[in-house]
């Protein structure tokens, strides 16, 4: 029995992060330690990061009201082609943890992210509504991407119920002056009839060369 997985339309994500340079004059001497000024800053620096990550624990909460823990499990797909996506998919339930997702991305070559619910357990003939909260990250923290409602899907493939890509697929493609390091991508997956959630979260690097995927774990 062949299965159809339909991964489209597709989101795009252009990335371009601008690096902000200071030109300083060249020391007089080897003294390295911070001035009151730097000290300073950095604590400014930290109290903002510290607010920031406090109002979005509070969104994060506020979003997730009235809802629990749901059975199933969100998955991020990190491929460099829809038909990985789908191989994915397809493949037994027992060989997906250590597939799928790749760990080391390079510029200037669209990756596409998928992101798939695993053991559904309600039936294809209930009604459904599964919405999808994104937000992509930096290596530095910042959030350079986010949406409320990114993709969703209101019924399944009947002959795969418990397996649900929801559309569109996201795909990213990183520019020449991206700079490298570690991204994160995280996904809340709200099931809207039976008021549950799941969460996932992803890491990848950007580096020079190949890129590769993730190796099974053992």
């Amino acid at each position: 029995m062949e299965l159809e997985v339909v991964l489209k339309p597709i989101h795009r994500i252009g990335l371009s992060v601008l690096l902000s340079v200071s030109f300083v004059p060249a020391l007089l001497t080897q003294d390295t330690t911070p001035s009151l000024g730097d000290l300073a800053r950095q604590e400014r620096e930290r109290k903002q990061q510290q607010a920031a990550s406090a109002t979005q624990t509070n969104a994060d909460a506020a979003e997730l009201s009235g809802l629990t823990e749901a059975n199933f499990k969100a998955n991020i797909l990190i491929t460099e082609s829809k038909a990985a996506a789908e191989k994915w998919v397809l493949m037994p339930a027992a060989d997906r943890p250590g597939a799928g997702r790749m760990r080391q991305v390079t510029q200037g070559k669209k990756y596409y992210l998928p992101f798939v619910v695993t053991d559904y357990p309600w039936p294809a003939s209930e009604k459904m509504n599964l919405t999808t909260h994104v937000r992509f990250m930096s290596p530095a923290g910042k959030t350079l991407f986010a949406a409320a409602k990114f993709s969703e899907t209101i019924g399944p493939d009947p002959r795969s119920p418990s397996v649900i890509v929801l559309n569109p697929v996201m795909d990213i493609t990183f520019d020449p002056d991206d700079p490298p390091g570690t991204y994160t991508i995280r996904v809340t997956i709200k099931d809207n009839v039976h008021s549950v959630y799941a969460k996932a979260e992803e890491q990848f690097q950007l580096v020079q060369g190949a890129s590769g995927e993730a190796k099974p774990v053992k």
